[in-house]
């Protein structure tokens, strides 16, 4: 009989600690769920201390040196005075929703295509889609997941838009709108 009371009160003891643990996975998945919403509906993320996707403003850019789609040598220097960059993944949901924004941010920015760097990470075949969408927009590079100029640039995630200003990250965010806003408001400025 003993046997069988040690028995019960350690099935009571393993079920109580599996609610527990119950209860707490269900709280993180409701907080994850908000967090998903948020970014989905457009409406900022949560603030967080790190919510930078790459080195955030009055970071020196590191130097990197690479050859866009077209064949054409891109480095740190060759990019001008005021580039615009941006970082996408072909697997990444919010990057889809943001590539027609950028493209637009692009095609209405003075200096033209020149001025706006487009990294895009996976192979040729994966990256072949965005890759046509923003050709006509920006000078084009493909590399491999934590390539030369995602670690230039300090990306931890995707998407990643950072604005360049005479070497320094002026702005880095992993929405477009936030960077867009310092790019608009500083180009009278610049021009």
């Amino acid at each position: 009989m003993a046997y069988v009371s040690a028995a019960l009160v350690l099935v009571g003891l393993v079920a109580a600690v599996n609610l527990l643990l119950t209860f707490g996975i269900v709280r993180r998945l409701r907080e994850q769920t908000a967090e998903l919403a948020a970014l989905r509906a457009g409406g900022g993320a949560p603030v967080m201390p790190d919510n930078d996707v790459a080195y955030p403003a009055g970071t020196p850019l590191d130097q990197f040196i690479t050859t866009d789609v077209d064949g054409v040598a891109v480095s740190s220097t060759t990019l001008g005075s005021r580039p615009l960059v941006g970082f996408f993944s072909p697997h990444c949901l919010p990057c889809k929703e943001q590539l027609p924004a950028f493209v637009e941010h692009a095609r209405t920015r003075p200096g033209g295509r020149d001025g706006v760097l487009a990294v895009v990470v996976g192979t040729a075949e994966e990256t072949a889609e965005v890759v046509r969408q923003l050709r006509a927009v920006a000078r084009v590079v493909t590399e491999p997941d934590q390539g030369q100029v995602q670690r230039a640039f300090g990306v931890t995630g995707f998407p990643g838009f950072i604005l360049v200003e005479d070497g320094v990250v002026a702005a880095s965010n992993f929405l477009l709108g936030a960077v867009a806003e310092h790019d608009t408001a500083a180009q009278p400025a610049a021009g």
